[in-house]
């Protein structure tokens, strides 16, 4: 296990440096000897967003969703496919389902509420990017969402503070 462990370290961080070619081979190969691990199929599937691969990331992922059902960040991660593809539907669906499973990940509110804003359900993609800041008050990113949302809105005051807060956080 120990050893898993150590290659599956060696694979994140071949991601993190962008390596993406060799942490796609070496999580293929780790996940030929331990098909049950379903952070592999996420991992891959990440790896294979990177290299423009998506329609075979979005197998891994669901491959990675038979193994186990219960791992929200693999949900996230398939919407976001899903929405870079423009299937709006799937993509809210697995949003939502990722939630569902776990509502502390500041992500995949923060995704959502992105979501809303491409689909023009602004009062959604508010809601969503509070809820994100309730998680995760330093969570910038969902400060600068939404003080730009806000802005597009004309609601400049609102929109003001939510981008100094942005700027002050990050």
């Amino acid at each position: 296990m120990e050893n898993l462990r150590y290659k599956i370290e060696q694979a994140v961080n071949l991601y993190r440096h962008k390596k993406f070619s060799e942490a796609e081979s070496l999580s293929k190969k780790l996940l030929s000897k331990n098909p049950k691990v379903a952070f592999l199929y996420n991992l891959l599937g990440l790896i294979l967003v990177a290299l423009g691969k998506n329609d075979e990331a979005i197998k891994f992922y669901k491959n990675g969703i038979d193994i186990q059902p219960d791992y929200s960040m693999i949900y996230n991660n398939l919407a976001s496919v899903y929405k870079f593809q423009k299937n709006y539907i799937k993509a809210e669906n697995y949003y939502k389902r990722s939630i569902e499973l776990d509502d502390k990940i500041p992500e995949t509110q923060n995704n959502l509420g992105s979501l809303y804003v491409d689909l023009n359900k602004h009062d959604e993609a508010i809601r969503s990017y509070k809820k994100t800041i309730s998680i995760n008050s330093k969570f910038y990113v969902a400060h600068y969402n939404l003080g730009v949302l806000y802005k597009s809105l004309g609601r400049f005051k609102e929109s003001k503070k939510f981008l100094d807060e942005a700027i002050n956080l990050n």
